[in-house]
């Protein structure tokens, strides 16, 4: 059995790690007379369940940071804020916020306040102008940095839907369509009625990898995932002999 996450991380497992789990399947196939393939399949969804609780969600709007280019701090046509986040190759670049462009007449020079700043004609100094909720009608928001759309993280949480909606496929395998966003998962499952079945899960969001709540989280999950196979296999062996 084996789970990738391609092609932005690849899962491997310790050996002492595969024979925990070898030495928990085939006592699930000895003691519950279970199939291979059914325990193959049943261990595929423990680990798959388990990488699911340890990928974080992402909170709702991203948090606003100072722009990381050194030249705006001097430059004020640059934006002086925005937001930091994964372009397609999945690496973690700065959005800036503005209104009209970069270099653009409207600018964000405070975070705090909600506010933003309008030039004078001809190049003179600049203006602060009130955004953010209208206390005459809250319902009303004016644009500002913190209700900039740029901030909002539309499809959070998927890396952990991914995972879980992986655990219910290994034994059918398939493909994920989540979110309107296609191909978001896979399962594969080869050799199923042979003695030697696999199933191979792949997470193919680009920030699977970084979801993770630690850098041992993978580790831990098939950890966690093999524990609880065995105590489930005691708890079925001890409810038979009580009948």
């Amino acid at each position: 059995m084996s789970a990738n996450i391609k092609p932005f991380l690849q899962i491997e497992w310790s050996k002492s790690d595969v024979n925990d789990f070898m030495r928990t399947m085939r006592r699930a196939e000895k003691e519950l007379n279970m199939s291979t393939s059914s325990a193959v399949a049943w261990a595929a969804s423990l680990i798959a369940r388990s990488l699911s609780a340890a990928t974080k969600t992402a909170p709702k709007a991203r948090r606003i940071v100072k722009n990381p280019n050194k030249k705006a701090a001097t430059d004020r046509r640059r934006a002086p804020f925005g937001v930091m986040a994964y372009d397609r190759s999945g690496k973690k670049v700065f959005r800036p916020i503005y209104r009209t462009g970069e270099y653009g007449k409207l600018r964000f020079f405070d975070k705090k306040s909600v506010s933003w700043y309008e030039r004078d004609k001809g190049g003179g100094s600049w203006n602060k102008i009130q955004s953010g909720p209208d206390i005459g009608n809250p319902n009303l928001v004016a644009p500002g940095i913190k209700t900039d759309k740029r901030r909002l993280i539309g499809r959070r949480g998927m890396a952990k839907k991914a995972w879980r909606w992986a655990a219910t496929r290994t034994r059918n395998g398939g493909t994920a369509n989540l979110m309107r966003v296609p191909n978001v998962a896979r399962v594969t499952i080869t050799g199923k009625n042979t003695a030697n079945p696999k199933i191979r899960i792949d997470n193919n969001l680009r920030y699977a990898g970084a979801a993770f709540k630690s850098g041992g989280a993978v580790n831990e999950a098939i950890a966690k995932a093999q524990r609880k196979m065995a105590h489930e296999i005691e708890r079925r062996v001890a409810k038979k002999l009580e009948r």
